[in-house]
């Protein structure tokens, strides 16, 4: 039976976890946000292009060296990156690695040290095909899956702020679990010596619960606290996560690549982009349940465009923006429009990662055909996002760049590509209309340069079970054609 833990993302209230598989649920936390669901605690260095698809350019395993992915705009790829489980039990039963090497980009592995699918997958001898990224939870050590034993020095845990300052910090779920004291020097050197013996031929490691802030990181604890007696402020919490992350490196020394489960877009709160460090191996960011959560669209998809902006114009790292929904469920189809809007919206290579994990209660490997689109030569680019108190957890949107770019209409956005292509196969100009609001829009023929006669239209479900796209699959006509609330179309010419 695996668990899977994911740290909370941005709103407030309770959530569930479950067990992919159709496994019986578990209650766990994970996300901030009362409809919230997640999934795993077994369940990341850089998003090389030279990765994605069928690329078989040998690379060193540890610590290589980023490209730049300027090129890679007129280089036609097989897919954008992607990232998906393929560890043989949260995901990729079944997938060969030939499934695997054309797909994904990053492959998570999360069903602990015996997992060894994604390694065979993804490498072989000095050819790396795509990235291991191994799954770790440096924070909340639960009964149910102990890896930090009970009986070591108080020193190890964080406690209560005073006058409970004996009492370790607690959660009840799973069983309990206590918070682990990221700034004990002996608990980094215990992780540290986990992930050499264990880990050391990964690639890197999805960091969960890396909170930004300590309301994120206590939220399910049973004390009510807002401050823990070690760690009494956002920053000193972010430079214990830094601590952590510092010690995590391969037997050579080289850091591994780290991606952090962190990234908010609710404006209300700091977002955690200060969390990126490419000195100690953090590259990447997760955005956990974003853009679509079991259905449901964040209220704050301005603040996300305008996260991923700022990745794309301001940074070397990657985002992930990772949505979360059922196989077959009723929403499935309009999640997955909606992701691969978010993506295509964003798109900047090497900046921007694709993670549809939209198929829980299947164990295939959640690679979708609609991330064979790769786009190229865009028409419309979001610029870096400002205005007075932007993405500083002000509550405010940024009023310049960022999603204001490609904002047609309040809440309606649009990118247009002079050359897309599928899977690798030149197939001419392309679009995306995202409508973020509660209403549905008409398309507009002023809000396109290009000329464009059809809708993408997706059909079956994952590339492991034979979907496909259909690039001429509905008719489109600007001036009639409806975006239905709170979902997206993709357009051919």
């Amino acid at each position: 039976m695996r668990l899977c833990i994911l740290r909370p993302p941005d709103s407030v209230g309770p959530v569930e976890r479950r067990l992919r598989g159709g496994a019986p649920l578990i209650v766990v936390k994970r996300s901030l946000n009362i409809f919230s669901a997640f999934a795993a605690i077994f369940c990341v260095w850089f998003v090389a292009a030279s990765c994605a698809g069928a690329n078989k350019a040998a690379r060193s395993r540890r610590g290589a060296v980023p490209q730049s992915p300027a090129a890679y705009w007129e280089t036609p790829q097989t897919h954008v990156e992607t990232w998906a489980y393929d560890d043989g039990c949260s995901g990729g039963v079944g997938a060969s690695a030939e499934l695997a090497r054309r797909w994904l980009t990053y492959a998570e592995s999360s069903c602990g040290p015996n997992a060894r699918k994604a390694q065979r997958d993804c490498h072989s001898r000095s050819t790396t095909y795509c990235l291991v990224m191994q799954y770790m939870d440096t924070e909340w050590q639960y009964d149910a899956a102990p890896v930090v034993p009970r009986s070591t020095s108080d020193s190890w845990w964080l406690h209560e702020p005073k006058p409970h300052q004996n009492r370790r910090i607690y959660t009840s779920d799973l069983g309990g679990g206590y918070l682990i004291n990221q700034t004990n020097p002996q608990a980094r050197t215990f992780f540290q010596s986990i992930v050499r013996s264990e880990y050391n031929e990964d690639d890197g490691l999805l960091m969960d619960w890396q909170s930004a802030i300590l309301s994120a990181q206590l939220y399910y604890a049973t004390c009510g606290c807002s401050t823990t007696n070690e760690i009494a402020s956002n920053a000193a919490l972010r430079a214990s996560h830094q601590e952590m992350s510092a010690a995590l490196s391969h037997v050579n020394g080289v850091p591994f690549m780290q991606v952090d489960n962190s990234l908010l877009v609710n404006p209300w709160l700091p977002s955690g982009l200060d969390m990126l460090n490419r000195a100690i191996g953090v590259v990447g960011l997760v955005i956990d349940g974003s853009p679509e959560q079991y259905g449901t669209l964040t209220p704050y998809y301005a603040t996300l465009l305008d996260d991923l902006a700022y990745i794309d114009m301001r940074t070397t790292a990657f985002a992930v923006p990772l949505s979360r929904g059922n196989d077959g469920a009723q929403y499935e189809l309009r999640s997955r429009r909606v992701q691969e809007a978010t993506i295509l919206l964003a798109y900047s290579p090497g900046h921007v990662v694709d993670w549809a994990d939209l198929d829980h209660g299947s164990h295939d490997l959640a690679v979708w055909p609609e991330e064979g689109i790769y786009p190229t030569r865009p028409l419309q680019s979001m610029g870096v996002p400002g205005g007075a108190g932007c993405l500083l957890g002000m509550g405010v949107v940024c009023s310049t760049g960022g999603h204001n770019d490609l904002q047609v209409a309040p809440g309606v956005y649009r990118r247009e590509f002079s050359a897309c292509y599928d899977t690798g196969v030149l197939v001419g100009r392309c679009a995306v209309l995202m409508n973020s609001t509660s209403r549905p829009v008409t398309a507009r023929s002023s809000w396109l340069k290009g000329s464009y006669r059809h809708e993408i239209t997706l059909i079956g479900g994952v590339v492991q079970s034979g979907g496909k796209i259909n690039l001429t699959g509905a008719a489109f006509n600007a001036g009639s054609t409806t975006i239905a609330p709170e979902d997206a179309i993709l357009l051919a010419r």
